[in-house]
């Protein structure tokens, strides 16, 4: 009886050099195609929530003045910004903050400026975000704030004093109704009624433009610039 033959091994499948080259090269093709759609769909992101979030801060500061009976004041701009004192906004340790709510109690005591003892509440600055807009060339049309837009509106708010001079800041009163004060040193100075607190805030990402507006009796609206004008 004779052994039997050893089966030949079949050939192992594999790759050539010149079929991966090809994938690679697909493969970066694709990537090239995808990761700037992919940034700008996280800056979209980012810049959406930015909005939100200060759209949720004049909510938050409306809300708690009705529920303590205090004035709540809000602050915004660019870093070195201040309160009418010259009060720099920072967060409790001492960090440049774009916004501040501030409790600042009883309107019979209140002096509209930020005290050490007073209670704050901040939103933490984020790199790829500033104020003004970058693409946008006229206000949304419910921005119905006193103070003039102007592209690229670098201070980023059309809020205004009594007098409609612009201001970065709004009072909330304990009915909840915003209005403007005007800047001085040591007292709130002269506080608005209904309607002066109306505000636009404009912010962006270098590519992208939102904005939030305050109405004058204090509701809150989400936009933003899509090329042929604002849209919430």
């Amino acid at each position: 009886m004779r052994a039997s033959q050893p089966v030949p091994r079949k050939h192992r499948a594999g790759f050539t050099l010149i079929e991966v080259v090809t994938v690679m090269g697909i493969i970066g093709v694709l990537a090239a195609i995808a990761i700037p759609n992919i940034q700008q769909m996280l800056e979209r992101r980012r810049l959406q929530g930015a909005a939100r979030d200060l759209a949720n801060t004049f909510q938050i500061a409306r809300s708690q003045a009705i529920r303590t009976g205090n004035n709540h004041i809000v602050f915004f701009g660019p870093p070195g910004t201040t309160d009418p004192a010259g009060t720099v906004l920072t967060d409790t340790i001492g960090v440049s903050v774009p916004v501040l709510i501030l409790d600042d109690g009883p309107p019979a005591t209140a002096n509209c400026h930020i005290d050490v003892a007073e209670d704050r509440e901040t939103l933490a600055a984020q790199n790829t975000i500033g104020w003004g807009v970058s693409e946008a060339t006229v206000r949304v049309p419910a921005d119905t704030g006193a103070a003039t837009f102007s592209s690229p509106q670098l201070s980023g708010t059309t809020a205004a004093d009594p007098n409609n001079n612009p201001t970065n800041w709004v009072l909330f009163r304990p009915d909840g109704i915003p209005v403007g004060f005007s800047q001085n040193a040591t007292t709130c100075g002269t506080i608005g009624d209904t309607g002066t607190g109306a505000a636009g805030l404009y912010i962006t990402s270098g590519g992208r433009d939102y904005a939030v507006t305050l109405a004058p009796l204090g509701s809150v609206r989400v936009h933003t610039w899509g090329g042929a004008g604002w849209t919430e």
